[in-house]
């Protein structure tokens, strides 16, 4: 995992605030100093405290989140990039830009990358948002020294993947009930588990309102630096 700041900020943070609190509640109420030995023992660490296991979880649970925030919202919302805003804004069929834009934007696009983009009697071709979201990806490539671009792009990618680690959450603390309620009985455990799974369910259900608002303004703000 290349540690930039979009990787702290966009990826680290939110797993940091969804799906690792369940871990540190397990880790709490469950985990003993022997695990933690044990654990020490077999990575050859003299010491092996639980600010070492969250340093290791949150790197994994980084990347599962990710992958979940991908898969499930990114895919079903917006068919990959298919049906972002990125790829809406530009058809004609659209209302956001003005059709005199979006000529200038199709001109810009075939000399800079050499991609011709659907014409508006073309856009009820199969192809035709593919190729829109293919010139948005030569665009961040050229943007991608952009700092408020980038800041944009942060935001959106902290959204998103915090659904992916609220989904997690949710799994992880009703697991954390389960235990507490009946293996390792305790009480304490049970209601805060209890608060995290509402939590986070309320944050899956309010999360993907916010990541079409945040990947709006991303678009917005990618046409306006690219058209400058």
């Amino acid at each position: 995992m290349k540690l930039d700041v979009y990787t702290l900020k966009a990826r680290i943070a939110p797993a940091a605030i969804t799906a690792l609190i369940p871990m540190l509640v397990f880790n709490h109420f469950f985990v003993s100093e022997e695990f933690q030995k044990l654990l020490g023992d077999i990575l050859g660490l003299k010491l092996f405290s639980a600010v070492t296991i969250s340093t290791i979880s949150i790197v994994f649970l980084a990347e599962f989140s990710r992958a979940i925030s991908k898969q499930i919202f990114q895919k079903v919302m917006y068919q990959d990039e298919l049906c972002m805003p990125t790829t809406e804004f530009m058809l004609y069929t659209d209302q956001t830009y003005s059709g005199d834009f979006k000529n200038r934007f199709r001109d810009r696009v075939l000399k800079d990358f050499k991609i011709t983009l659907p014409t508006a009697d073309e856009e009820s071709m199969d192809e035709s948002r593919k190729r829109i979201a293919e010139s948005v990806t030569s665009i961040r490539k050229k943007l991608h020294s952009n700092a408020f671009l980038l800041q944009h792009n942060i935001e959106y990618g902290a959204i998103r993947n915090s659904l992916g680690g609220a989904v997690l959450a949710v799994i992880l603390s009703g697991l954390n009930v389960l235990l507490f309620s009946s293996y390792v009985p305790n009480p304490f455990a049970v209601r805060i588990s209890i608060v995290l799974v509402v939590f986070y369910a309320s944050w899956i259900a309010i999360g993907p309102w916010l990541v079409r608002i945040y990947g709006r303004s991303y678009a917005r703000i990618l046409f306006r630096e690219y058209m400058k």
